[in-house]
């Protein structure tokens, strides 16, 4: 476009905001080329106007990359894929604007993996802080370990911060606080201040070992948090987000003034385009090593002028590793062995989306396990606890396998229950499996059917429960064998919470079908017909 053009488009734009009739040369009404001389003075004038407010207003480009939430995994050293996290850092670098970029995660970082049940979380911050993270938030798996362990990991964190709005100590200032962590920073960016601070999912105490630690709602957290970081300065607010895409877009978005940006997703969804809520740029780039977001912001003396969004595929993108990082993370892997234990004749069912709906091989064989350690009447072990999203085809088992499968650290408990209460802890199990939830159970010892389409809490009859091929008894009391997790109340498990515990003794679950499968290998477990519905 020539310059005459432009200026005469912004003449055009200056009149029509201002309402000034005007013939310009060439554009008259009657196709004339003159002007009488107080249109031509006019003309000037809007020029003159029109040039000046054409002017670029002045902005500094600041970048977010982002988030972490690597569910306490390293990936494979040196994995063709660069799904790793020396890879990962390796593209934050070449991403980087020196003094202009901020490093943020989203929380699940420290648990949940074979590493995490050998090291609780230390491997993780050792490898973010060589990779140079600048902040991160707390997730539900963060607590997995309890919130004592949590607190211990903060308290090592030296070069990167741990912020939360809405997580709590029980006096009510922010949790690890007296460890470091804060409710929110601000930081100095190309003379720009920007306010960082994250929030944890509501659900969390249902999901995970919190302990003493309180979540707040996570709209009026920030709604206080937000002014006060305003209050002090702040001309950007960014806020890691471990709660559901759902809950940031349809309640904290539209609700809390003053958020510019919300990246992170504790549902680990990906969407290939941000999201825009009443002012609010909205990030969700799913979790672990596949994809690596970036938001870069023009931001100018109102605020924010304009934005940019990239997702990059790791795999695709090929970055040279961050040796720094890379170092660390050997420094763990090689801490881990990986025995031969056994071996299963047919394929192990550890895929999510079955372990949450239905009875599946490998959810018998970890509950059965548990019968046999504490002598059990009947079993119940959330799908959930049960990872890796991974149908195993036939072959070697190792020790390290067992726990990437079962890397929570839990522990066998054995109850006294009555007849209700067992039926009462599966209705719990089947009440949400729409949503994949782990509180689905996988049992032993007992079977039952259930109706999917009835209202939650009326999906069980007790005469569709059997305990040892006989009907459930609603005043009998059985023995319930679990994890502690579930015995505590997880996953919704709340009417356990309060049962009586025997001695049976605590083993961790890990361990325990270590040893089953080396004592009975080849193993080829089976579905039973345990779980059927009505």
């Amino acid at each position: 476009m020539s310059d005459d053009e432009l200026r005469r488009r912004s003449l055009l734009k200056f009149f029509g905001a201002t309402g000034i009739s005007a013939t310009i040369a060439g554009c008259g009404s009657d196709g004339g080329s003159t002007t009488d001389a107080s249109t031509e003075a006019a003309t000037e004038a809007a020029t003159e106007t029109a040039t000046e407010t054409a002017t670029p207003v002045p902005t500094e480009s600041l970048t977010l990359l982002h988030d972490t939430h690597v569910g306490g995994r390293l990936g494979t050293a040196g994995a063709e894929d660069n799904e790793n996290i020396e890879s990962y850092f390796g593209l934050m670098d070449d991403l980087t604007e020196p003094d202009r970029t901020l490093r943020l995660g989203a929380g699940d970082d420290l648990g949940s993996s074979a590493l995490s049940s050998e090291f609780e979380g230390r491997h993780v911050i050792d490898p973010f802080e060589a990779g140079g993270l600048t902040h991160d938030t707390f997730g539900n798996h963060d607590f997995d370990f309890g919130p004592d362990v949590l607190r211990t990991r903060v308290s090592e964190t030296e070069d990167f911060l741990w912020v939360s709005a809405n997580v709590d100590e029980p006096a009510g200032e922010a949790f690890a606080g007296a460890e470091g962590a804060e409710r929110y920073d601000l930081v100095e960016m190309a003379g720009v201040s920007v306010g960082i601070t994250g929030v944890l999912t509501p659900r969390a105490r249902e999901v995970t070992s919190l302990g003493d630690a309180e979540v707040r709602d996570p709209v009026n957290a920030l709604s206080e948090v937000v002014p006060q970081m305003r209050d002090e300065g702040a001309e950007v607010v960014i806020v890691m987000s471990h709660v559901s895409n759902d809950l940031a877009r349809n309640e904290i978005a539209p609700n809390v003034d003053g958020i510019d940006v919300i990246v992170g997703d504790d549902a680990a969804e990906q969407f290939d385009e941000a999201v825009e809520v009443d002012g609010t740029v909205l990030s969700f780039v799913g979790d672990e090593y596949d994809y690596l977001g970036e938001v870069t912001l023009e931001v100018g003396d109102d605020g924010i002028q304009s934005y940019d969004r990239a997702v990059y595929d790791v795999s695709e993108e090929g970055p040279e590793p961050n040796e720094a990082v890379e170092a660390v993370a050997d420094v763990y892997r090689s801490q881990v062995d990986s025995e031969v234990i056994g071996e299963s004749t047919v394929a192990l069912n550890c895929v999510d989306e079955d372990l949450r709906t239905e009875e599946t091989n490998m959810g018998n064989f970890v509950a059965d396990a548990i019968s046999a350690a504490v002598d059990a009447d009947v079993v119940l072990q959330n799908g959930g606890g049960i990872r890796t999203g991974t149908l195993y085809p036939p072959g070697d088992l190792t020790d390290l396998l067992v726990r990437q499968i079962l890397p929570f650290g839990n522990t066998t408990t054995e109850l006294e229950v009555s007849g209700q209460t067992l039926h009462d802890a599966l209705e719990n199990g089947v009440s949400d499996v729409g949503s994949l939830e782990g509180r689905f159970p996988q049992v032993s010892g007992l079977a039952f059917a259930w109706d999917p389409e009835a209202e939650p809490g009326d999906r069980i009859a007790p005469a569709d429960i059997t305990v040892g091929g006989d009907q459930l008894e609603l005043e009998a009391t059985y023995a319930l064998g679990t994890n502690n997790f579930v015995a505590e109340g997880g996953d919704g498990y709340d009417m356990l919470s309060g049962a009586t515990r025997t001695d049976a003794g605590e083993t961790e679950l890990a361990q325990l079908v270590i040893d089953r499968i080396r004592e009975q290998t080849p193993i080829a477990p089976e579905t039973e017909g345990r779980i059927s519905r009505l």
